[in-house]
């Protein structure tokens, strides 16, 4: 008896591990079509006045400009939204804010999730003798694929892909536009951190160098990161903000957005009895801390 209660305690608890983290690790991949759209997207924030909080009733200091988003599953679907990252933001008193060229939630991963740095896997072929960036179902921020919000409306009858469209009662739906011409700019970064295409081609030679990934609504770019493989263990950071570089025939360009940062690090691969208690006890913290958030 003792036995069979032993194994089926093990066998309960893998389970409720495995529901534990299928939940909160893989969530890009739970709705179809989810995982499709679990990357970096680009919008312009299209809310003029603030509606709520400390600061409601005054200019939005994001509007009109370039911003990151970050999509969210929630339950129902229908509530599913956008995570507005880095944007432009008040501090201080509410009758003589400061405006900043960011606000407290700009990092990948989010800081309010409390999960590790993105991982970096061994390269191959160009990126031999490297351990790289790559999307992989084990973490929700590691497709780094960059789109404009508009690629959203070849969906739209997915739930999910409508809801997070519609964010903000469609907050963040304006087009980039068919003259844009959208750039990264490298703020700041890590030592021994690289940034390149798929080809291997670093995209900056020094911090305030700029780098462009496509031209109006409808380009995918995806940027590969990067260290040595005996680069010593550690969290790596970029920080970044979106420009438009177009200024042809004097044209106005869209407005930069804030800065955001990305956090890397080396994968490792923890013993088998780690797996299982991270799964869960750290996956019930994470579901705790949502449930308080939302």
């Amino acid at each position: 008896m003792l036995k069979h209660a032993q194994t089926a305690c093990l066998v309960s608890c893998v389970a409720i591990s495995s529901v534990f983290v299928s939940h909160s690790v893989t969530l890009a991949q739970s709705v179809g079509g989810h995982g499709e759209h679990h990357h970096l997207i680009i919008g312009i924030d299209g809310l003029e006045t603030l509606t709520s909080g400390t600061y409601s009733g005054l200019l939005n200091p994001n509007y009109q400009r370039l911003s990151l988003l970050f999509p969210h599953q929630h339950q129902p679907v229908e509530i599913s939204h956008f995570h507005a990252l880095g944007i432009y933001s008040y501090t201080g008193a509410a009758d003589n804010p400061t405006i900043l060229s960011t606000n407290t939630n700009n990092q990948l991963p989010e800081t309010r999730f409390n999960l590790p740095p993105i991982p970096l896997f061994p390269g191959s072929g160009v990126f031999a003798g490297q351990k790289i960036s790559q999307k992989t179902d084990s973490h929700i921020y590691s497709d780094l694929k960059i789109r404009p919000v508009a690629h959203l409306t070849e969906d739209l009858s997915n739930p999910y892909v409508n809801a997070i469209y519609n964010t903000g009662n469609g907050r963040w739906k304006g087009l980039l536009g068919d003259d844009s011409t959208i750039a990264l700019q490298l703020v700041s970064i890590t030592p021994g951190l690289n940034v390149a295409n798929s080809e291997g081609v670093n995209l900056f030679n020094a911090v305030n160098d700029t780098y462009t990934i496509g031209n109006g609504d409808y380009f995918s770019f995806t940027p590969i990161f990067s260290v040595d493989n005996n680069a010593p263990l550690a969290t790596y950071s970029a920080t970044f903000r979106f420009l438009d570089v177009n200024t042809n025939n004097n044209r106005i360009p869209l407005q930069s957005s804030g800065t955001f940062i990305l956090n890397f690090e080396q994968a490792t691969i923890p013993e088998p009895s780690s797996v299982l208690g991270i799964g869960i006890f750290g996956a019930i913290a994470f579901l705790t801390r949502r449930r308080q958030q939302y």
